[in-house]
């Protein structure tokens, strides 16, 4: 929804927590530092196509996946310690989008002309910067979910407070941009024409990211024939996207209901006793809820994950019967590289025995006789899986 207007009391939010407001800057005006912006009326032609696309779309998922974000660090717990109150005050304020004004990954503080004159000055308040134009952007969706996806990853890697002094991986807060960018570029809304991917819209970079991540290039050199070295995999954000994506995409994973226990900081006051609230929020936001919310729990708890492991193993260590799967996903995904030196073969020639045995290397992993970082233990040197590769999905 968006929010109904703007409260004149500093320390009160400026709207419900699960809303937005479109600001636009007042040229050449600050106050102090903070640039002085007004509101935009949604109605207004200027401003569309974002209203409609933040109201359907897959902007509507992103948007409400920040919803989601924010809603858990209010309300949840871990070990009986609470998010922090400086962290729960930013997440009970709306979403704030400033058209024409660019910050990243996002800007802090803004200063909002007063009924009665005068500016109040909101420094720590959030906001997200978008193009001045919206309607000049072809892949308006993937921009405003790449935009959305940033804020949401820096919120929840932050344990809600933004600017503590840490820096959250960026490894991580890109791939997990990247792989919804990728989602929101196939996401389907009506069939026939208007349902097919646009694969031509938007920058070469958007372009070349949805390519990348759906055939899974980046686990290969520059070569495009050959496995990278199991640490250079940990270290790109579009390998960590990749694993996101396919995590997302996965039925098993998306579609499982987790413990009931997990969704009473989402389901407080919102859902009718009896109703799951899994049922209610859909496959995919149901996945961010548990992946976003594993990674928020572990940052709170002092256990802030570095790479896209780490990621995987939360996750499993959250939700136990999805282990298995999520271990898969990433098993497969990277060739079983960081498992096995050397991983294994990506010839197609190769796919049954490379599909069973990168099988066996989940199951030791799930067992316990191995570690996903196998191959960087038992490895200085980090070797490629030498020649012969070919670029490709790999097994699924």
């Amino acid at each position: 929804m968006a929010a109904c207007g703007c409260r004149s009391d500093p320390d009160k939010p400026l709207g419900p927590a699960d809303s937005y407001i479109l600001f636009a800057p007042v040229v050449g005006k600050l106050e102090g530092a903070l640039p002085v912006v007004r509101r935009l009326d949604i109605k207004d032609q200027a401003v569309q196509p974002l209203p409609q696309l933040l109201e359907s779309s897959f902007a509507f998922e992103m948007l409400r996946t920040a919803y989601l974000a924010k809603q858990f660090v209010r309300e949840a717990s871990a070990d009986g310690q609470r998010f922090t109150a400086a962290a729960q005050r930013l997440g009970a304020e709306p979403t704030c989008l400033v058209l024409g004004l660019e910050r990243q990954p996002y800007g802090r503080g803004l200063a909002l002309p007063q009924t009665f004159g005068g500016v109040q000055s909101r420094p720590g308040l959030p906001w997200i910067g978008l193009p001045t134009e919206p309607s000049a952007d072809k892949a308006l969706v993937q921009t405003l979910t790449g935009r959305l996806a940033t804020y949401v990853a820096h919120f929840v890697a932050t344990a809600g407070v933004l600017s503590d002094g840490s820096v959250p991986p960026p490894v991580l807060v890109e791939g997990y941009r990247m792989a919804m960018e990728v989602i929101a570029r196939e996401w389907r809304e009506s069939p026939g024409p208007a349902g097919v991917i646009q694969v031509e819209e938007g920058s070469s970079a958007q372009r070349e990211i949805f390519a990348n991540v759906r055939e899974n290039r980046y686990v290969l050199q520059q070569d495009g024939t050959t496995l990278r070295a199991a640490r250079d995999l940990l270290e790109d954000p579009g390998v960590a996207a990749t694993v996101i994506y396919r995590m997302a995409q996965s039925r098993a994973l998306a579609g499982r209901v987790a413990p009931e226990a997990f969704y009473a900081p989402l389901a407080s006051n919102r859902f009718p006793p009896g109703v799951s609230p899994a049922a209610v929020l859909g496959t995919f936001r149901n996945f961010q809820a548990k992946f976003l919310g594993s990674w928020a729990t572990a940052v709170l708890r002092g256990h802030a994950p570095r790479d896209v492991i780490d990621l995987v193993d939360l996750y499993g260590a959250a939700f136990p019967a999805e282990r298995a799967e999520a271990v898969r996903i990433f098993v497969v995904t990277t060739f079983g590289a960081t498992v096995k030196t050397g991983g294994v073969s990506t010839r197609p020639q190769d796919s049954t025995r490379a599909l069973a045995e990168l099988t066996a290397l989940k199951a030791e992993v799930v067992a316990a006789r191995r570690s996903l970082r196998e191959a960087l233990s038992a490895s200085t040197g980090d070797a490629g899986a030498g020649p012969g590769r070919v670029p490709g999905r790999g097994p699924r």
